[in-house]
């Protein structure tokens, strides 16, 4: 047997982002990506905007929570803006192209107050955005 050179009871341990806890979001980055599988319902692979964001408050900002906005049409379509991009970009005040469009790049300025879940996909262990609750 070999014996581990680490001392546990010098370890602290970093607390888990909480729950239903209001925090000021911002994004890392947000990149366009297709999804891997088709929609149920349309057959097609959709694009979806993948975001990395992280808290601005004080002690939590080098934690990471994920989040992607599908561009499918019952997404975009929904009235949550965990769902809808544009319900996100209403309820953070982004104002989008006068040909309706934007580019991702525009999401690294917005900044919202927002809440988290804790969850497992794929076997790991995530942390996502549970709501969104208005600009910051």
């Amino acid at each position: 047997m070999a014996m581990i050179d680490v001392n546990l009871d010098e370890v602290v341990e970093k607390p888990r982002l909480p729950e239903n806890t209001p925090f000021t979001f911002a994004f890392e980055s947000a990149e366009l990506v297709q999804a891997k599988n088709a929609n149920a319902k349309t057959g097609e692979r959709n694009w979806m905007i993948k975001g990395t964001l992280h808290p601005l408050e004080a002690g939590w900002e080098d934690r990471k929570v994920w989040h992607n906005w599908v561009m499918s049409p019952g997404s975009l379509s929904s009235d949550d803006p965990l769902f809808s991009i544009k319900k996100f970009f209403q309820i953070t005040g982004f104002k989008w192209g006068s040909d309706g469009k934007f580019d991702t790049n525009d999401l690294l300025n917005i900044k919202f107050i927002g809440t988290v879940a804790h969850g497992v996909y794929n076997g790991k262990a995530t942390v996502n955005m549970s709501k969104v609750l208005k600009g910051a």
